[in-house]
């Protein structure tokens, strides 16, 4: 009872003296404390945890007040460096005015033993504060964080789906006139004599293929404005059919430019996707590769490798190329929407990549360096199977008969 008793009438009899050294070196220290009301409050309620050495913290009836006192401090964005620094400033108020109180009177009758037992309880219960306190500062900041993240990931999302709309809207507008072109088309082919129609096949058949281009560029649009209603089925689809439909797709195109593609790895395995949807991922990506070579890079110097394989989690098909790699300034925000290193791109390519293989439960990623650049989509093997409702999405919708 001795050893409490004379604690607290130091206590009580220096508090003000205490509180008072600690805010003034605390302001000296620190400037930006600005509201000496405030910080006064926050000394009374510290010192009051502090002097109660002889009872557990939790139990102290100012304990309550130390997640306010934190999340204050977080969200003004007082250093932390400030809060330790408040901590030593504690133990020195508490010690100068311990060691003035017993040398000032010959009656306080307090032994060393006494006084050494005293303090380090005291620095026991500082160290035990500084912990708390750093805790709890530290998970005000992490809820300041998720909260200005969800909010960013709002505006973002909510900017999204305004894009996502005028993409859908514009997309709308250019394949209605596509379709009427496109019957007319059809309508010249089978209204020619064959003798006619002989000579200028192959002009017709080249307009329909670049139709059918168009058409896969507008599908993009669509996927990327999240238009749920042109959603085509998923179906299980070998990777060697993938592969080599996106060959096809891109083979005109290869040849003009004089790249090499080579088809290789594990083919045999299945994936369940949309096949379309999927064929435009991978034929995009093969399309960026071949604008990534530079003008006058001889035919034989350019390779783009479509590559799968598989391992004990996933299934993987990676489009790589030996061009001259990825900006390091547009590594981080290749992904993003109207983020584009072409001097007449629109930067939707990837993004609407990324937003196909997501639907498709696939995760798209890539790995850069100098000569190199690999795209790899990534699906998981535990969820390779068609989830209620995909199978009665509405089928694709293409040119042709």
């Amino acid at each position: 009872m001795r050893r409490s008793m004379w604690f607290r009438t130091f206590a009580s009899e220096c508090r003000n003296t205490i509180v008072q050294n600690w805010l003034t070196q605390l302001s000296d220290a620190y400037p930006c404390m600005s509201d000496p009301g405030r910080m006064r409050t926050h000394g009374l309620i510290m010192f009051g945890l502090i002097c109660d050495i002889y009872k557990p913290l939790s139990n102290c009836k100012r304990y309550s007040m130390l997640p306010d006192l934190c999340k204050y401090h977080a969200e003004r964005g007082t250093p932390v460096e400030c809060l330790l620094r408040s901590c030593l400033i504690w133990r020195r108020s508490f010690g100068v005015a311990l060691e003035q109180w017993v040398l000032g009177s010959c009656e306080r009758n307090v032994s060393k033993e006494e006084m050494w037992s005293a303090l380090m309880i005291f620095h026991e219960r500082i160290d035990e504060l500084q912990s708390i306190m750093g805790r709890l500062y530290w998970n005000s900041v992490e809820e300041q964080l998720r909260r200005k993240d969800k909010a960013i990931n709002q505006l973002y999302s909510d900017r999204m789906d305004m894009l996502g709309k005028m993409a859908a809207s514009m997309a709308h507008e250019i394949r209605n006139p596509l379709f009427a072109i496109e019957g007319f088309l059809k309508l010249i082919r089978s209204s020619l004599p064959p003798g006619e129609l002989n000579k200028i096949e192959r002009y017709i058949d080249v307009m329909e293929s670049e139709f059918k281009g168009l058409y896969g560029q507008i599908t993009g649009i669509l996927s990327f404005s999240r238009n749920n209603a042109l959603e085509e089925p998923f179906q299980p689809c070998r990777a060697e059919e993938l592969l080599t439909g996106v060959g096809r797709l891109v083979s005109d195109r290869l040849k003009d430019e004089e790249v090499q593609l080579i088809i290789e790895g594990s083919l045999g395995f299945k994936v369940v996707v949309q096949r379309v949807a999927l064929q435009q991922l991978i034929a995009n990506l093969v399309y960026n590769s071949i604008e990534a070579f530079p003008a006058g890079t001889c035919g034989t110097d350019k390779v783009i490798r479509l590559s799968c394989g598989e391992d004990d989690r996933h299934y993987y098909i990676s489009v790589a190329d030996n061009g001259p790699g990825i900006p390091v300034g547009l590594r981080a925000s290749m992904f993003e929407p109207f983020v584009s290193g072409k001097p007449n791109g629109t930067g939707l390519g990837l993004s609407i990549c990324k937003q196909i293989a997501e639907k498709n439960r696939g995760r798209l990623t890539y790995s850069a360096s100098e000569g190199q650049t690999v795209f790899t989509v990534a699906f998981a093997k535990n969820e390779q199977v068609i989830q209620d409702g995909e199978a009665d999405c509405l089928p694709d919708i293409s040119f042709g008969g």
